[in-house]
């Protein structure tokens, strides 16, 4: 079982627009946008981006935000060294919380096929 530690976090802002501006590859769908980066850190880091003008409340935004976490903890060490920035789409807002993980586990499983090839 996999930790979610500090270090696999993005938290200034220059890391979240390195990922925006430098990502190389792009995941989407009715609830999420994933925009990935690799790094060379040796492990994923994830970044997230949870507005209330997409998903609503502040009880909305921790629920997603708990969702997305614990589905990058779970998958973590199945993940390539990259880093991640995982913005929300109003498709999640109406979205049970096994839905969304359902979703995000899809896009982790994308991500490893992708970054596999490239």
């Amino acid at each position: 079982m996999s930790t979610f530690t500090p270090a696999q976090r993005l938290v200034h802002k220059s890391q979240f627009d390195a990922v925006y501006q430098r990502g190389s590859n792009k995941l989407g769908d009715a609830c999420f946008l994933v925009l990935i980066r690799p790094n060379s850190l040796g492990m994923a880091r994830l970044g997230l981006s949870v507005s209330a003008r997409t998903v609503g409340n502040a009880v909305n935004r921790n629920r997603i935000k708990r969702v997305i976490r614990e589905s990058f903890r779970l998958n973590t060490a199945n993940l390539p060294a990259v880093d991640i920035v995982v913005n929300t789409r109003p498709g999640a807002r109406e979205s049970t919380n096994a839905q969304l993980a359902n979703r995000l586990a899809q896009h982790w499983q994308e991500m490893v096929k992708r970054c596999a090839t490239s």
